[in-house]
């Protein structure tokens, strides 16, 4: 880096305009660095970085936290305004000491004030350990979608004041945000250029006993991820688009209504986990569909001890929620089931003999299985299970032989699996 002139005094009087550096006087001998960092180097040495333009410094200055970026602007007279044209955000709390929170509050502020507003603001990702304040929330989202941001991710325990800008931005490509407070999403997302969307404890409103469809103005998404959320007055949950590539979705709970609605003709991949408590149908064909997961967790140890009859009738309803979901994925190519799934698919063995899922097509069947003390017949290790050091139980080989009854080319592996 080129000698700097600047004098020590000129640099901390810039830093305090900034004033982001929440580290900066900690020690008792940071003045002392700031005065010999001249001389660390070498008359006539060589500095490549220094020759760099000023747009691929800005480039590499995106890889940064916002408080590293603005950080830079110490360094001489060149770095002292280049921050306020890097087109992205990222703050975290996580930054900052705990004892100077309230500092992460005012580097938002500082950063949207004296930031070049002719700049694009392409990427930001703030993250907020608690509440974030609503007037962050919605000095952000806002500047963010007046600025033509195209990656938004929030995360914090709500966001009761998030602009509604944000569900129609026309620019926004990706979106992320978590949250731990349900906070209401509204009914429709017109948000024309999103590919990416993940949402996480959000709450879906509709209207009494109508239908909820909030995805089918997006007419570019291909990826959604869906992750405990839940369904407010309304029983139906329909997932519209006729571009979405990639649905995944995690439910811990039974506050996901009563069924999904599938009308995605372009959907190649589907993966559950969680409670399952709703029915699953298809308007469209799904002939494009080809990877299933299905991975029932939560009430696995009903199965092994069951508490009441009430927890054993939950299990047996969710293997039948679970065959029929089998029937609207038929021409699936692969599928990976947990072992929670085939425990719960183990008290049906009857009905799975009686009613096959008709997987004519799958060729690859994948078992995730946590309980390797049980011993499989030998039979069942030598016919497909491709993998001897891994062991199951009986009813688990039952379940297999019916899963995999109509399509006789279908391999069948096991994975180890860590809970």
């Amino acid at each position: 880096m080129a000698n700097d002139t600047t004098e020590p005094n000129a640099k901390r009087a810039r830093e305090s305009d900034t004033d982001y550096d929440d580290d900066v006087n900690d020690d008792d001998d940071d003045a002392d660095n700031d005065s010999d960092s001249d001389s660390e180097m070498e008359v006539g040495e060589e500095d490549r970085l220094s020759d760099l333009p000023d747009c691929i410094l800005i480039h590499i200055m995106t890889f940064l936290t916002t408080k590293d970026v603005v950080s830079t602007s110490i360094l001489s007279r060149r770095w002292e305004d280049l921050w306020k044209h890097v087109p992205s955000l990222v703050l975290r709390t996580s930054d900052f000491k705990f004892r100077r929170m309230t500092r992460f509050n005012e580097a938002v502020s500082k950063f949207l004030q004296l930031r070049d507003g002719s700049v694009p603001l392409l990427n930001v990702d703030v993250s907020h350990f608690g509440r974030m304040p609503p007037n962050i929330q919605t000095s952000v989202s806002e500047y963010a979608v007046v600025h033509r941001v195209e990656q938004l991710r929030l995360r914090a325990d709500c966001f009761p004041h998030l602009s509604p800008c944000v569900f129609t931005s026309q620019t926004l490509t990706s979106l992320h945000l978590s949250s731990s407070g349900y906070d209401l999403l509204p009914k429709t997302l017109n948000m024309g250029a999103l590919t990416s969307l993940h949402i996480k404890k959000f709450a879906f409103c509709g209207a009494d006993n109508e239908s909820l469809d909030p995805f089918s103005s997006c007419v570019k998404l291909k990826t959604l991820v869906i992750e405990h959320c839940s369904i407010n007055h309304s029983k139906i949950l329909c997932i519209s688009n006729a571009t979405l590539v990639s649905l995944t979705i995690h439910s811990k709970d039974h506050a996901f209504g009563e069924e999904i609605v599938l009308s995605t003709p372009s959907l190649r991949s589907f993966s559950f986990s969680g409670v399952v408590a709703w029915q699953l149908s298809a308007r469209s064909n799904l002939s494009f569909l080809k990877e299933v997961t299905i991975d029932f967790h939560i009430c696995v140890d009903f199965v092994d001890h069951p508490r009441d009859d009430t927890s054993m009738t939950v299990c047996l309803q969710s293997a039948f929620i679970i065959i029929d979901w089998l029937q609207v994925f038929a021409n699936i190519r692969s599928l990976t089931i947990c072992s929670g799934t085939l425990k719960v698919l183990s008290l049906t063995p009857e009905l799975l003999n009686t009613g096959s899922p008709g997987l004519d097509n799958l060729q690859l069947l994948i078992l995730k299985l946590k309980n390797r003390s049980a011993f499989l017949p030998k039979r069942h290790r030598t016919s497909y299970f491709k993998n001897a050091d891994f062991k199951t139980t009986l009813e688990h080989a039952i379940v297999v032989d019916c899963l995999i009854r109509n399509s006789p080319f279908a391999e069948v592996n096991l994975v180890r699996r860590y809970y």
